[in-house]
Protein backbone atom coordinates (compact mmCIF):
# COMPACT_ATOMS: atom_id res chain seq x y z
CA UNK A 1 0.00 0.00 0.00
CA UNK A 2 0.98 3.39 -0.90
CA UNK A 3 0.26 6.19 1.20
CA UNK A 4 1.00 9.90 0.21
CA UNK A 5 3.85 8.19 -2.53
CA UNK A 6 5.79 6.26 0.30
CA UNK A 7 5.55 2.52 0.68
CA UNK A 8 4.59 0.37 3.82
CA UNK A 9 8.79 -0.31 4.35
CA UNK A 10 9.62 3.49 4.17
CA UNK A 11 7.11 4.46 6.84
CA UNK A 12 8.31 1.21 9.26
CA UNK A 13 12.02 2.88 8.39
CA UNK A 14 10.66 6.81 9.74
CA UNK A 15 8.73 4.88 12.37
CA UNK A 16 11.97 3.48 13.82
CA UNK A 17 14.34 6.36 12.92
CA UNK A 18 12.01 8.46 15.41
CA UNK A 19 11.53 5.75 18.18
CA UNK A 20 15.63 5.54 18.24
CA UNK A 21 15.97 8.94 18.12
CA UNK A 22 13.79 9.71 20.71
CA UNK A 23 14.62 7.04 23.05
CA UNK A 24 18.88 7.74 22.23
CA UNK A 25 18.89 11.36 22.86
CA UNK A 26 16.73 10.82 26.17
CA UNK A 27 19.63 8.54 27.68
CA UNK A 28 22.25 10.41 26.14
CA UNK A 29 20.76 13.56 28.09
CA UNK A 30 19.54 12.17 31.07
CA UNK A 31 22.06 9.63 31.61
CA UNK A 32 18.79 7.23 32.77
CA UNK A 33 18.56 3.60 31.07
CA UNK A 34 15.14 3.85 32.27
CA UNK A 35 13.49 3.76 28.88
CA UNK A 36 15.46 0.64 27.54
CA UNK A 37 15.33 -1.46 30.56
CA UNK A 38 12.74 -0.21 32.97
CA UNK A 39 11.51 3.22 34.44
CA UNK A 40 11.40 1.56 37.97
CA UNK A 41 14.63 0.00 37.29
CA UNK A 42 16.87 -0.65 41.17
CA UNK A 43 19.56 -2.91 39.22
CA UNK A 44 22.83 -2.18 40.39
CA UNK A 45 25.48 -1.12 37.81
CA UNK A 46 28.92 -1.02 37.12
CA UNK A 47 28.43 2.40 35.53
CA UNK A 48 24.69 3.20 35.07
CA UNK A 49 26.09 6.50 34.02
CA UNK A 50 28.30 5.16 31.13
CA UNK A 51 26.01 2.40 30.62
CA UNK A 52 23.09 5.00 29.40
CA UNK A 53 25.32 7.22 27.80
CA UNK A 54 26.85 4.69 25.64
CA UNK A 55 23.60 3.13 25.15
CA UNK A 56 22.23 6.27 24.21
CA UNK A 57 25.01 6.83 21.25
CA UNK A 58 24.33 2.80 19.77
CA UNK A 59 20.56 3.73 19.89
CA UNK A 60 21.18 6.91 18.00
CA UNK A 61 23.56 5.08 15.36
CA UNK A 62 20.93 2.64 15.00
CA UNK A 63 18.77 5.63 14.28
CA UNK A 64 21.71 6.47 11.79
CA UNK A 65 21.03 3.60 10.30
CA UNK A 66 17.31 3.99 9.83
CA UNK A 67 17.46 7.06 7.87
CA UNK A 68 20.23 5.44 5.50
CA UNK A 69 18.05 2.38 4.93
CA UNK A 70 14.62 5.03 4.40
CA UNK A 71 17.28 6.62 1.44
CA UNK A 72 17.80 3.24 0.04
CA UNK A 73 14.42 1.93 -0.16
CA UNK A 74 13.94 4.48 -2.61
CA UNK A 75 16.10 2.58 -5.17
CA UNK A 76 16.22 -0.91 -3.77
CA UNK A 77 13.81 -2.51 -1.72
CA UNK A 78 15.92 -5.52 -1.12
CA UNK A 79 19.05 -3.59 -0.06
CA UNK A 80 17.17 -2.04 2.29
CA UNK A 81 15.84 -4.74 4.02
CA UNK A 82 19.91 -6.09 3.92
CA UNK A 83 20.72 -3.02 5.23
CA UNK A 84 18.52 -2.92 7.88
CA UNK A 85 19.54 -6.65 9.04
CA UNK A 86 23.17 -5.90 9.06
CA UNK A 87 22.89 -2.97 11.28
CA UNK A 88 20.37 -4.62 13.56
CA UNK A 89 23.14 -7.35 13.78
CA UNK A 90 26.07 -4.94 14.40
CA UNK A 91 24.15 -3.52 17.17
CA UNK A 92 23.03 -6.09 18.82
CA UNK A 93 26.67 -7.19 19.33
CA UNK A 94 27.94 -3.16 20.39
CA UNK A 95 24.85 -3.42 22.72
CA UNK A 96 25.89 -6.70 24.14
CA UNK A 97 29.59 -5.21 24.29
CA UNK A 98 28.45 -2.67 26.07
CA UNK A 99 26.15 -4.35 28.03
CA UNK A 100 28.68 -6.59 29.25
CA UNK A 101 31.15 -3.72 29.76
CA UNK A 102 28.85 -1.17 32.08
CA UNK A 103 25.56 -3.48 32.26
CA UNK A 104 24.12 -4.64 35.97
CA UNK A 105 25.83 -6.60 37.97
Amino acid sequence: MVFFGLSDLTWLGIIAFVACLVFGLYMVITKKPGIVRSIKDTADYKDKEQYAFRGGILILCLAGACLVMIVISFFNTLISNIFGIVALLTFGYFWKKMHDEFGPV
